[in-house]
């Protein structure tokens, strides 16, 4: 493979550059010859004039003496690597985006791009279109001078790992580095146990407010009737036993950030004051009227489908939209099986284990086949527990404990409620008792409203479909809520 560019193959870069001066100029700077002659051929084709470097001392004489328009540079590189060389190029050309390339992606080196000025971040193996793509979105901007970046600090070495591989994952790792540098609020959703508060965590982590509070809360398992104070805090006399002034969780994140989990199941009329909170930046305490002013950046998430909650009017559309303004979505753990093995490696470290030894491809692929219906968190406990009956041998499939959805297709409706069954069974807050009572409570509000709505509002017909009584139909409606 070529390390570098010998004087000739960079004038001859350089002649290939100035061949069609009315076309802009992409630079290409992989040591990959392959990559490079396929982006050449790709981009060229898209009438562009492309320019090939397999080192970023080449590719920096190649920018010095031909500006580009655009910069494709890798990450890992012979002697000088990308992201060190990144300013460099940022300093012979401010305004050129640069579009940072690599196969070994993880969220430092997607945050540490951003940081340092890159414009965008693929993660490899792409598509050819995925170049084209990027190329058509930057080069046609009329681009500003840039801002100077804020150096985002890598001492987070104690900071909980988000482990993944996988193309999602890498997509994750770009949305957070992209989204850290905002102030907008962020929802994050996915499955119980694929990590929604670590990539808060690192949302704030990332962020111009690290080093303010980051306060992570479950308002669903607050005193329903102390939530209010809890969040907001509360006047001294506003209720029998408030005998001083209470400063609120919100005040108390002042500058910083606050992650509300599981916001979906948040009550109406805290719904209304959040919603305050986002569009005014004030909030009053309990028991007063004058507004307090917030500085406070939210996160929020959820494990349930919002736009569900929308639909059946269990949750605000207003607050959905301002919370969705970004939207960060964790896949779950059954569809990025190539996962596996790192989170092996990232959970028997601590063990003292070495994955190479006790690991092999066999075991993983039959772990490959499980739903996974705890996900990250399910798959930690299981292969912790596995190391532990081991006893230092080679892991077998029967060190597991056993899934109970094994078999079951992904996509069907059996594995649905099983997974229910499984994270309700899991929650600490949730009663492990009358299971079927805590299922329809479940879903049969959805169903009941989506048999109106088909029915154009028509009960008798609505009680028909469902086949029940019209008695009966109301009577639910009523139990629910739903009945105006």
């Amino acid at each position: 493979m070529t390390s570098s560019l010998s004087p000739q193959a960079a004038k001859d870069a350089l002649e290939t550059v100035h061949q069609h001066p009315q076309s802009p100029v992409v630079l290409v700077v992989d040591d990959e010859p392959a990559i490079c002659w396929a982006m050449e051929r790709s981009l060229t084709r898209e009438g562009y004039r492309v320019a090939v470097a397999s080192s970023a001392e080449d590719g920096l004489q190649i920018a010095a003496e031909q500006a580009p328009s655009l910069v494709f540079l890798d990450v890992r590189l012979p002697r000088e690597d990308g992201l060190s060389a990144l300013p460099k190029f940022k300093a012979l050309a401010a305004d050129t985006p640069i579009i940072v390339m690599t196969a070994f992606g993880d969220l430092q080196t997607a945050v540490d791009a951003v940081a340092q000025g890159a414009a965008d971040y693929l993660t490899k193996p792409f598509k050819l279109e995925d170049i084209t793509r990027v190329c058509h979105m930057n080069l046609p901007a009329v681009r500003q001078p840039a801002s100077p970046h804020t150096t985002v600090s890598v001492s987070d070495e104690d900071a909980p790992k988000i482990v993944g591989r996988s193309a999602a994952m890498q997509h994750v790792f770009r949305q957070i580095a992209f989204f850290a540098s905002s102030d907008l609020s962020v929802l994050i959703t996915g499955e119980t146990g694929t990590g929604k508060e670590l990539v808060a965590a690192a949302i704030h982590r990332h962020s111009q407010r690290r080093h303010k509070p980051y306060l992570a809360v479950a308002p669903v398992a607050m005193n329903s009737e102390l939530i209010e104070s809890e969040l907001f805090g509360h006047a001294r006399g506003a209720f029998t036993g408030a005998e001083t002034d209470r400063l609120g969780l919100f005040e108390a994140a002042q500058g910083g950030t606050i992650l509300l989990d599981e916001i979906g199941d948040l009550a109406a009329n805290l719904q209304v004051k959040l919603l305050r909170v986002l569009e005014q930046g004030e909030f009053c305490r309990v028991g007063e009227t004058k507004p307090r002013p917030c500085d406070v950046r939210i996160l929020a998430s959820t494990n349930c489908d919002l736009e569900q909650s929308v639909a059946a009017g269990h949750f605000r559309e207003d607050l959905y939209y301002r919370l969705n303004g970004m939207h960060i979505h964790l896949p779950p753990l059954r569809e990025r099986s190539e996962d596996l093995l790192p989170l092996c490696e990232h959970f028997l470290r601590p063990l003292g284990r070495s994955v190479s030894e006790i690991v092999n491809d066999t075991l993983l692929a039959s772990l490959a086949e499980r739903p996974w219906p705890g996900n990250v968190r399910e798959f930690k406990n299981a292969i912790q527990h596995a190391a532990v009956l081991a006893r230092g041998r080679p892991l077998q499939l029967s060190d597991f404990p056993s899934g109970r959805t094994s078999g079951i297709p992904s996509n069907s409706l059996q594995h649905a409620v099983l997974l229910w069954a499984e994270q309700h069974l899991a929650s600490p807050e949730e009663p492990n008792s009358d299971l079927l009572s805590a299922l329809m409570s479940a879903v049969e509000p959805t169903l009941l409203s989506f048999a109106i709505a088909s029915c154009d509002g028509n009960r008798a017909k609505a009680a028909e479909l469902l086949g029940i009584h019209r008695g009966t139909l109301r009577e639910r409606l009523k139990n629910y809520g739903l009945d105006p």
